[in-house]
């Protein structure tokens, strides 16, 4: 399990539609959620990636439950980091 948090200034509302758009349009994705907390998963490159996320504030705490064994924490944060921009 990876856990680890984002700093995220902008507005949360902004923030629940680009994971929204952008879970939904992986293969098998599923996404639900706020401006609070709520959970996802998709499949990628055959693998399913699944966890959730917490916003307290301007930081979102973000827990992976289930990964490719190959994928380290390290890059899931930094591809996570760099869409959100």
């Amino acid at each position: 399990m990876c856990c680890f948090t984002i700093d995220y200034p902008k507005p949360k509302d902004e923030l629940v539609k680009q994971l929204t758009n952008a879970i939904k349009a992986q293969k098998e994705g599923s996404f639900v959620g706020d401006t609070h907390s709520g959970r996802f998963s998709f499949l990628a490159k055959g693998f399913t990636l699944a966890g959730s996320y917490e916003i307290e504030a301007d930081q979102v705490k973000v827990s992976i439950v289930k990964k490719p064994w190959l994928l380290s924490c390290k890059k899931i944060e930094a591809e996570i980091i760099k869409y959100l921009g």
